[in-house]
């Protein structure tokens, strides 16, 4: 099944080979009001068929490297249409494309593999940026070490993960005080449609011993367990894995493809929660879209004063006279806060 980013019908009708000849015809010469990526959903789907593929190949090619390394780092990207892209990067040599394969958490490990097995040495010095793939699907490495084109270099920076993440003594055990009651809201909301006849009480010990379960099973786990836990697991596992006191762990629960912006916004509400975390979860673009997560970004002190100063402008009035009015928040941010209330003020005289 397709998973494809445009909503255009047309597109839509090549990627479900439900094009006709006339449409294949008018999308092969180009004829089509499709935007560059549009064209790249569709010439991919396109070259399923062999009496097309040579020609739809082509036009591959003239697509701009932009649109297509723009394409490979996309969350919700159709993995078709993003192997197609990073092989072609391989062969093409074209990092940018590599480099957003490799980033983008939202890929399958064979991926990465593909790369590690044909890539040359600098392709594969860019596997080593994501060391939270390598850690959870060490496999890549070993494809990695069979390259010819793995160095010296390489070889060394494989073993020191393989040295300082891949053992399987139990890491650091995640304090149980730290995180049921925080947890008791955010499982209470999945459990109760499932458990709508259960009186309140009852429905508190199962999410309690959901937790403790839960729990106990993690704090067994070593390092790079907990690290493809955090990239595969569910809401409860990565609400616990957020406070896991190794930063790896916790930047592979805000790197995983399934996490939410709802958890995003109870994780920025954790005032426990590292500056490391907020700070990442600050410069995510996509995630600072959301009016309520900006809101609480700029009550934590720990957001960064850079990233703060240009979320202050998005809120409203209501919002900028709380956030004044909040000891918390950073004295920078509540005096820029009263600034602007003053600034609106006079606006308005």
């Amino acid at each position: 099944m397709s998973t494809i980013l445009s909503r255009n019908p047309l597109v839509e009708q090549v990627v479900s080979a439900d094009a006709g000849a006339d449409l294949t015809a008018m999308l092969l010469s180009r004829q089509l009001p499709l935007t560059e990526e549009e064209y790249l959903e569709a010439l991919v789907y396109c070259m399923k068929n062999p009496e097309n593929s040579a020609r739809a190949r082509q036009l591959l090619n003239e697509l701009s490297p932009g649109t297509k390394s723009t394409y490979v780092r996309k969350r919700n990207c159709d993995h078709r249409v993003a192997y197609y892209v990073m092989v072609d990067g391989v062969n093409r040599k074209d990092m940018e494309a590599i480099a957003g394969a490799v980033h983008n958490q939202s890929l399958p490990p064979e991926f990465l593999k593909k790369i590690a097995q044909h890539g040359d040495e600098t392709m594969l010095e860019c596997l080593l940026e994501n060391q939270i793939k390598l850690i959870a699907y060490p496999g890549i490495m070993d494809v990695m070490a069979a390259n010819p084109a793995c160095g010296s270099f390489i070889q060394a920076r494989i073993q020191d993960i393989h040295k300082s993440y891949l053992s399987d003594v139990p890491a650091q055990e995640i304090p149980a005080d730290e995180v049921i009651e925080d947890l008791k809201e955010a499982i209470s909301e999945e459990q109760t449609e499932r458990a709508q006849g259960e009186d309140s009480d009852n429905l508190d010990e199962l999410i309690e011993e959901q937790v403790q379960t839960t729990l106990q099973r993690i704090n067994q786990m070593p390092v790079s367990d907990r690290i493809k836990l955090a990239l595969t697991g569910s809401k409860t596992e990565r609400l616990i894995l957020i406070r896991d006191a190794n930063k790896m762990v916790s930047v592979a629960v805000i790197e995983s493809p399934k996490i939410s912006e709802d958890e995003v916004l109870l994780v920025v509400r954790n005032r426990s929660i590292s500056g490391d975390i907020i700070q990442r979860i600050a410069a995510n673009r996509e995630w600072t879209k959301n009016y309520n997560l900006v809101v609480e970004l700029l009550n934590n002190p720990k957001t960064p004063v850079k990233d703060a100063l240009g979320f202050i402008k998005k809120l409203h009035e209501r919002d900028l006279r709380m956030l004044q009015a909040n000891k918390n928040a950073s004295p920078v941010i509540r005096g820029l806060a009263l600034s602007f209330i003053q600034q609106r003020a006079k606006k308005k005289t």
